[in-house]
């Protein structure tokens, strides 16, 4: 089969937020970083954690940061937790990244935000993708192929899951719909290489397989 020739999934940076969210547990506030970034439950903010100084330098900063001062922290961007996120992922995090993620709409639902994150919905689908979840995510996916069809990330996420389940022609299928939205979606282009080129492969040898039965059942065989 083909499994182990879908490529990985790219995060593409220009996903726009637009409407709801689907339903997710509560995850309690953390006591600590998570993830390698600190969380604010008050604001819903995450910001990097700062890396432990040391030296003298360290010693000079630790003084200055002692005096009565505004903390300067810029929390992260939507863009920028959400790569981070995919970040974690790509790193085997995929547990701590789908922490992130609850965190982040739990901090969006108390702000009652309007729209969502697209990036974060899509990313989602990725760390339970990770984690062997793969029914959820492939829930999460086609819902964003209804919501959002002009996305090819979402129908290239679905096909590398019906890859995996053997379902080459409904990937192939994906795919195909992954480049009417993007004809230039290098990855739903490669990745649709390997599925022809596997279902060449397997009607191959299903001929082979049947010119095998025709001459054993030929006359004088």
């Amino acid at each position: 089969m083909i499994r182990s020739h879908i490529l990985a999934l790219v995060c593409c940076a220009c996903l726009a937020p637009t409407s709801v969210l689907f339903a997710q547990g509560t995850v309690a506030p953390p006591d600590g970083p998570v993830g390698g970034l600190n969380y604010d439950p008050q604001t819903g903010a995450f910001t990097p954690v700062q890396p432990p100084d040391g030296g003298w330098q360290g010693l000079a900063r630790l003084l200055q940061r002692a005096a009565p001062a505004t903390d300067t922290s810029v929390p992260l961007s939507a863009a920028q937790f959400s790569a981070h996120v995919a970040r974690l992922i790509d790193q085997g995090q995929a547990g701590e990244a789908l922490e992130l993620i609850q965190l982040r709409r739990q901090g969006l639902d108390r702000q009652q935000a309007i729209g969502t994150d697209v990036q974060l919905r899509y990313q989602q689908g990725r760390a339970l993708a990770a984690l062997g979840q793969h029914q959820q995510a492939q829930d999460i996916w086609q819902q964003m192929t209804i919501d959002y069809p002009e996305l090819p990330e979402p129908w290239n996420a679905l096909a590398i899951e019906y890859v995996r389940e053997g379902a080459l022609l409904r990937a192939r299928e994906a795919l195909d719909m992954a480049l009417v939205s993007d004809p230039d979606f290098a990855p739903a282009l490669e990745n649709l290489g390997h599925v022809q080129m596997q279902l060449a492969q397997d009607a191959f040898a299903r001929a082979r397989a049947a010119d095998g039965r025709a001459a054993r059942h030929a006359p004088g065989s």
